[in-house]
């Protein structure tokens, strides 16, 4: 994912309408590998699974809590390090096989985590046309000034379906 620093900018109007300008630069995602060895090879989807092969963006907010939230971007690395050990086909790219089904093929890359204190609430990978181009798991985390923050996810909704997704955010440990 060498897609080089994104630099972008924003006018913002404020409620006592002052205007202030916004700046965000966007450095290439750092990947979050399981924390322990997982299985390699193939993964083989259902058929169910081959036509449903679309991104699902999500977002869940977290109030202000002083003794965790300062270190909630460690915090959600560490718990999507842990999770991804019995989720590790999410740290795979999906690929087509030789009979045109949609598979998961070990590249060992990782899940992309991205950690702002302001930008989008959901990351996407510039450039990508397909689901092919983007990881099966994206996940950001964007801190508010109140003390706030919330994490964005895009997950590809052939690695499962809307409880999968939710069992899968709850299983993360603090």
């Amino acid at each position: 994912m060498d897609q080089g620093a994104i630099e972008c900018s924003a006018i913002m109007e404020k409620s006592n309408e002052e205007v202030s300008q916004l700046s965000v630069t966007q450095e290439d995602p750092p990947l979050v590998c399981p924390a322990e060895e997982t299985e390699k090879g193939f993964y083989f989807l259902s058929n169910i699974d081959q036509n449903i092969a679309v991104v699902v963006r999500t977002i869940c907010c977290f109030m202000l809590n002083e003794n965790e939230n300062e270190n909630a971007d460690k915090m959600i690395k560490d718990a999507i390090s842990k999770v991804l050990v019995h989720y590790y086909p999410l740290v795979w790219r999906l690929t087509i096989s030789s009979e045109g089904n949609l598979i998961v093929d070990c590249t060992g890359e990782g899940a992309v985590l991205i950690l702002k204190t302001l930008a989008k609430l959901v990351y996407d990978i510039p450039g990508a046309k397909n689901i092919l181009e983007m990881p099966p798991l994206v996940a950001q985390v964007t801190k508010f000034q109140c003390g706030g923050f919330v994490l964005g996810l895009c997950m590809n909704h052939c690695m499962f379906d809307g409880i999968g997704a939710m069992k899968f955010v709850n299983s993360w440990e603090k």
